[in-house]
């Protein structure tokens, strides 16, 4: 199942109300909670997705292949005699999801539990098996490329398999440990160690599987249909609404970071500027969580395992330390120690200092804008686009001509704000297209004034999105900015609203009583976020899929990643539509192929750069490898040579570029010394700043630029 995104492009606020007759769309309603929430999101879908789908058998096979995918990534569970026995319903589920009929999902049902109990007796037979290290074999680490099982024969052997790796792999661990700590430990004594960890952890998922609510397997069901429109529509239960986009003042605020549920997994949505795991460094966006434990007990294997249960305890008081064990996107594990702590909130909003390259350039601005906030409740609250006219004022009064806006990880926030903020660089224009179903909307910059007249870089990633992909895309239409980054922006162009089901469905509809004639209560219904527009460039060009492409390309830490919206299953297609008329001469940069050839030349005698870009190469390499091997020495091999590249890559560029300075600004010196945690996080930023050979490079950059 496609996880529950965060990049979500806010938009300003309505809502969509869609009110259905007591007969629905397609006939009388079904009488259970389950069946009216079925139908009327097939219905809503219908009638206010930007691009419905022809709900056909089509579709229903779709769905039923992919709803087995959900319930059994790691193919453990369902043999393809299991699937093959459901067959009969493969052209039955759009019938069903029209009427809101639950034969299907109720069939599956039953026929999973039977699964887990059967592979629950497999693993309960290997699990007590003796060790075998010196086997010749392999088992496939990527899920994608595995077929299910032909039958059960087979499907017990993958158990075998399975099994035989995480002894191996904790084993691995294991002697590692011991080896950095120089002690030693008997074999009988770590293999009992290692038995006793993978059966209770292996007990505790078989115990979750078991007790999973009906409700949770129908959310999923839900989304299984949701997903086939585009990965951003999502159904979300009145719990699930109410954790949506956890952040720093919500339940994680003890390590500062976002969370959401990929498959069977927990992976991490995005890191909180200023939050404990944000000033640590080590965790990042797209890591997976495997374990949590809390200082000195022991840790908790969290596969399978609810997200508001994993947030539980991953959250705790100030102070206290958590460990997680984490899958980096390389494949290479690791543990990562977190003290919690309070989310600093002026972490998230926009701040900048002065920079100065040796004899390259002084007279440099930089400013850093984690996301783009903006509060729609408050008028006079944070905003992004006035806090950054604030900065473009504060650096002009201490000499800067030209500026660098850093955009890296941010992944969106409010149209308005990047429209306004847009126009800071305009005397006035169209920013950006946006159209629903039928209609195309030009949201325009009306403000003649121009609040910064220099030459500007805007510095992106594979995590700038929707409205860091709007700024960067209209101000490289505009000849204004040169765009720099490690590879294209994340690639989300489409819009999402949320509906409230109880508003949506008919009072009559959910007026139903049981055999005794009660009535029965059927709301909360819950909500679904659904894609209702795409937004474009103003050349008429989309970031769907494509993302912003840098005009100069500088790898970075996400460069050997496959990353954004082009990843994920059923993303809605690029197109184009007209462009608009624009035109800009506030400042006009008339040299971008001298500035591309300049930049290449530099690099191609830059021994960080030639160093970065060979790693990456040889982890992309590695991590075509998805076979793991079963074998110890072999394992031991494989593993030491992944560990040993990611080592190397995390190296590069860890040390400060010979010249680079960063100082803050004048204006700023009294806020950051009224306390010694901001004097400390402030000294951490500008260290960071003199190490970013992006923005090294994005000075010289800045010398080249000629205007028209």
């Amino acid at each position: 199942m496609n996880s529950k995104k965060s990049w979500l492009l806010i938009f300003p606020m309505f809502m969509l109300f869609a009110c259905f007759s007591a007969n629905g769309i397609n006939g009388p309603e079904p009488k259970t909670k389950e069946g009216i929430i079925l139908k009327s999101i097939h219905d809503i879908l219908l009638s206010y997705h930007y691009s419905p789908l022809k709900v056909d058998d089509q579709f229903s096979e779709k769905a039923f292949n992919e709803y087995f995918l959900n319930l059994d990534p790691s193919k453990r569970f369902f043999t393809a005699q299991d699937i093959s026995g459901l067959n009969s319903f493969k052209t039955q589920i759009d019938d069903e999801f029209r009427a809101g009929g639950l034969n299907f999902f109720d069939q599956n049902s039953s026929v999973f539990d039977a699964t887990v109990i059967r592979a629950e007796k497999y693993f309960n037979e290997y699990i007590e098996m003796p060790f075998n290290f010196e086997v010749v074999d392999s088992i496939e680490s990527e899920e994608e490329k595995m077929a299910w099982a032909t039958d059960e024969n087979e499907l017990k052997s993958r158990w075998k398999k399975s099994i035989n790796y995480e002894f191996l792999s904790r084993y691995y661990d294991e002697k590692k440990s011991l080896e950095k700590d120089k002690k030693s430990k008997a074999e009988d004594t770590i293999f009992a160690e290692i038995r006793k960890e993978v059966k209770e952890n292996m007990e505790s998922w078989f115990k979750r599987l078991k007790e999973i609510k009906k409700s949770d397997r129908f959310e999923m069901y839900l989304n299984t249909l949701a997903h086939l429109y585009d990965p951003h529509t999502d159904y979300f239960s009145p719990k699930d609404k109410e954790d949506f986009n956890i952040n720093m003042s919500g339940k994680l605020e003890g390590i500062g970071a976002r969370l959401q549920t990929d498959k069977e997994y927990t992976k991490v949505a995005s890191i909180v500027p200023g939050g404990p795991a944000w000033k640590q460094k080590e965790l990042e966006a797209n890591d997976i969580l495997l374990g949590v434990q809390q200082k000195d007990q022991e840790p908790v294997d969290i596969k399978g395992m609810k997200i508001d249960e994993v947030v539980k305890i991953v959250r705790g008081k100030k102070g206290t330390t958590v460990i997680l064990k984490v899958k980096k996107p390389n494949g290479t594990v690791k543990d990562i120690t977190i003290i919690r702590d309070e989310v600093i909130m002026d972490e998230g909003f926009a701040r900048s200092s002065m920079l100065k390259y040796d004899s390259v350039a002084s007279n440099i601005g930089y400013i850093k804008l984690p996301k783009f906030y903006a509060d729609f409740d408050n008028p006079g609250g944070p905003s992004a686009a006035k806090d950054i006219a604030k900065e473009l004022e504060k650096l002009k009064a201490e000499g800067a001509t030209s500026v660098i806006l850093d955009l890296r990880n941010n992944g969106g926030g409010s149209l308005q704000e990047v429209v306004d903020m847009s126009g800071l660089f305009i005397e006035q224009g169209p920013i950006v297209q946006v159209k629903n179903r039928s209609n195309v909307s030009p949201y325009n910059d009306t403000d003649h004034s121009v609040q910064f007249d220099g030459p500007m870089v805007i510095l992106i990633n594979n995590n700038s999105a929707s409205a860091s992909e709007i700024i960067a895309a209209c101000l490289q239409d505009y000849k204004r900015a040169v765009i720099v980054g490690g590879g294209h922006s994340f690639g989300k162009g489409t819009v999402q609203r949320f509906i409230n089901l109880d508003r949506a469905v008919n009072t009559n509809a959910l007026d139903v009583a049981d055999a005794s004639g009660n009535k029965i209560e059927m709301k909360p219904l819950g909500e679904l976020k659904i894609t209702i527009q795409k937004y474009y460039r103003i050349n008429g060009g989309s970031v769907q899929l494509k993302g912003v492409e840098p005009d100069v390309i500088i790898p970075d830490v996400y460069s050997s990643y496959d990353l954004g919206e082009k990843e994920y299953e059923h993303p809605m297609p690029f197109d184009e539509i007209s462009k608009q008329n624009f035109n800009q001469s506030a400042f006009v940069i008339a040299n971008i192929d001298e500035i591309k050839h300049k930049a290449a030349d530099r690099f191609a005698k830059n021994e960080r750069y030639l160093n970065l870009n060979n790693s990456i190469t040889k982890l992309k390499d590695l991590r075509k490898q998805s076979k793991v091997p079963l074998n110890y020495d072999q394992y031991k091999s494989y593993m030491e040579k992944r560990n040993e590249e990611a080592k190397a890559f995390e190296k590069i560029g860890t040390d400060a570029i010979k010249g680079v300075q960063a100082s803050n600004l004048k204006a700023d010196t009294e806020y950051i010394n009224m306390d010694s945690s901001r004097v400390g996080r402030n000294e951490d930023f500008l260290k960071t700043i003199c190490k970013d050979f992006q923005i090294a490079e994005s000075i010289k950059i800045l010398q080249d630029i000629k205007r028209y």
